[in-house]
């Protein structure tokens, strides 16, 4: 099996014994050599994670990241973008206001430079989760340095985008069986490898680690598709993906619904193609849906409020600032006992962001028993934007 016939067979793959077929045949006419990912002891970085659906996140941020670092190199680096924002804002054309400030074909045509697609695998402890980015790409001898790193130091002095710490994404290898990762810097060849847990010997070692797979002269594989089949940009194919506890089709029980609440004011729109429960949707993030855009799929008067306040900036003196806005939804009824379900975890309705992703929720006790406000408990959905905070220790 050649490097080509590799690289389609694993893009075409639907379940893990497919991918393990593969490979066992790649072995049979190659030799490779299965390496670290990152560095030897991997495996308390990459498991940092509980949850599959904020893993997957990692990955779409590196999505964001790519297609940001394209626009970048497309306008050589101008305006001078201090935060992944105003990128978006001068290169992507999204309005200051955020997502809900797009028109709906807007939002699905800029949302499809970013695709998560969702396949039926063996099932929902086993599906199959792509995501892939129409971004600046990657060559072969780039990959171990970024995508294939852990920690690494790569983003740190951009501003403009939104990684900073190097994970890479690499918690969504804890829920896989299997991973794909390729990637195409503008028309060149396209590397790959695939990422798998690898047990070592428990005499010698206490634990396992991630490994991928290299060449005999430890190069990253590389093949030469046509442009149409694998454009510029990165690809990650997810085998073996647990999403037990997602399987709902929509709400808070699925990869939809959480991707938008933890998601909850991304930089740009991605497009997710669920093929197991046959939908297609962008993902806006709930915020911007709270705010009234509507796209294919939702309802088509967005969400009945009984009150809102637009966002307004809070000092914090020496810490800088925050910007808090919320929203009250309508009167509980006998069929719809949380409204603020459908938008976030409703024991948890007070959302703090960074650069628009979720980093943390306050219980909805603060609502409760703190503000004595009891009746607004399942109603009340508060954003606390924390991009203006700074560190008061910074320069001293």
């Amino acid at each position: 099996m050649t490097n080509n016939e590799l690289l389609v067979t694993l893009r075409r793959a639907g379940t893990v014994n497919e991918v393990e077929r593969a490979l066992q045949e790649f072995e049979g006419t190659n030799h490779i050599e299965w390496v670290p990912f990152g560095r030897e002891n991997n495996r308390g970085t990459i498991e940092v994670s509980s949850d599959p659906t904020r893993s997957c996140i990692e990955r779409i941020t590196n999505g964001v990241d790519a297609v940001l670092e394209m626009e970048h190199e497309r306008h050589n680096g101008l305006p001078d973008c201090r935060s992944p924002k105003e990128a978006a804002m001068a290169w992507l054309e999204v309005p200051g206001n955020g997502l809900s400030g797009m028109t709906t074909a807007e939002r699905r045509r800029l949302g499809q430079r970013i695709t998560i697609t969702l396949e039926p695998g063996e099932g929902k402890e086993s599906r199959v989760l792509t995501i892939s980015d129409r971004g600046i790409g990657l060559t072969p001898g780039s990959m171990p340095e970024t995508i294939l790193s852990l920690n690494q130091s790569n983003k740190t002095s951009k501003h403009y985008l939104v990684g900073a710490y190097g994970q890479g994404g690499s918690s969504t290898f804890a829920f896989s069986r299997w991973s794909l990762i390729a990637s195409r810097y503008s028309d060149g060849p396209i590397g790959f490898t695939v990422v798998k847990f690898l047990d070592l010997p428990a005499e010698l070692f206490k634990t396992g680690h991630y490994v991928y797979f290299v060449m005999s002269d430890l190069s990253i594989p590389f093949a030469n598709l046509d442009i149409n089949e694998f454009p510029r940009g990165t690809e990650v194919r997810h085998f073996g993906y647990d999403l037990n506890n997602f399987g709902s089709p929509l709400g808070p029980n699925s990869l939809y619904g959480s991707m938008n609440t933890n998601l909850f004011d991304p930089v740009m729109p991605v497009w997710f193609d669920n093929r197991v429960h046959n939908y297609r949707r962008v993902i806006k993030g709930s915020r911007n849906a709270l705010c009234g855009a509507i796209d294919d799929g939702d309802e088509r008067t967005g969400p009945t409020l009984s009150h809102s306040i637009p966002s307004f900036s809070v000092s914090l003196g020496d810490f800088g600032r925050v910007g808090i806005e919320y929203w009250v939804l309508q009167q509980l009824t006998k069929d719809n006992k949380q409204p603020s379900k459908a938008f976030v975890n409703p024991a948890r309705p007070i959302i703090l962001t960074l650069n628009g992703q979720n980093q943390g929720e306050f219980s909805q006790l603060l609502i409760r028993k703190d503000a004595e406000l009891p009746f607004l408990a399942q109603r009340l959905i508060a954003h606390v934007d924390c991009n203006s905070l700074r560190n008061p220790c910074a320069g001293a």
